[in-house]
This record gives structure tokens, sequence and C-alpha cells, in this order.
């Protein structure tokens, strides 16, 4: 289960100027790409990170590995989070919405993750359909 602490911290210079030119890898290694997704694989030794980079498409991490990571992000909070294999975590982004964060291992062992880039937006507009006028309705007048 992920567990996440918050708090704020004011940022160098060099790291406002990191996120000014915020990479669009979201991840070490591209391992596949399609119409459809983009995978990524991270994988950070201890005390390693993973530099100020900008989600732009819905995404979804998965942790390969247990561990601890600190990100901080562009307005200045930053959040410890706790892994275990398994977790999971599914981001999506309103029309011209992104996300800018850093991601460093401080654990004492690997930490590694899969994030998954959809190229779709995950959000729907759902129309609301009418049932038809001859649709069976049950007791309680529900269709």
């Amino acid at each position: 289960m992920v567990s996440m602490a918050r708090s704020n911290v004011s940022m160098s210079k060099a790291f406002r100027d990191e996120i000014a030119n915020a990479d669009e890898r979201v991840g070490q290694t591209l391992v596949s790409e399609t119409d459809l997704v983009r995978v990524w694989h991270i994988n950070l030794a201890p005390g390693e990170r993973l530099g100020f980079h900008r989600h732009q498409l819905d995404y979804c991490w998965i942790a390969l590995t247990p561990g601890r990571s600190r990100s901080m992000y562009a307005d200045g909070n930053t959040v410890v989070t706790d892994y275990e294999p398994g977790d999971c975590k599914v981001f999506a982004f309103a029309a011209g919405e992104t996300m800018v964060h850093d991601l460093t291992n401080i654990g004492s062992r690997h930490l590694a993750f899969t994030t998954i880039e959809f190229k779709g937006s995950l959000k729907r507009e759902h129309d609301r359909v009418e049932p038809p006028k001859n649709a069976l309705r049950d007791l309680n007048g529900s269709i």
C-alpha cells in the first residue's frame, strides 16, 4: 500500500531552471511504444535521482520493488512515498494540464517502476442515454 507524506520547501535556482526545462521523457528507458501507449522503465539505485520531467499524458505507474522515494513538484511541494510491489497509481489530466516533478530513491535498495503513458485521454465524456420507452421496469419502477 502506498503511504505518502507532504511538505513544502524552497527551491534553489538550479531546481527552478531544471523545472523550466523539464524533460518530456518520463522514465529512464522507453521499452515500448504503440499508437495507444508508451511504456517506460525506471530503476533507481539508493540515492539516485530521475530529474524533473513533465507529464502531459494520462499515465499510471506500477511499483516493481519495495522502497521509498521523495518527489519535488514545480510548486515546491515535496512528497515522500513508501511502496510495495504491485502498488499502482493512475493520473488523468484535463486538457492543457501538466505535472512536473522529480523522483529520488531515498531508500536503502533499488527502486523500480513501470510507467505507462496513455496517448488517448482516460477522462471520457459520458452522454446520458435515455432508455427506450418500451424498456421493462423492475418492481421499484427502475429500469
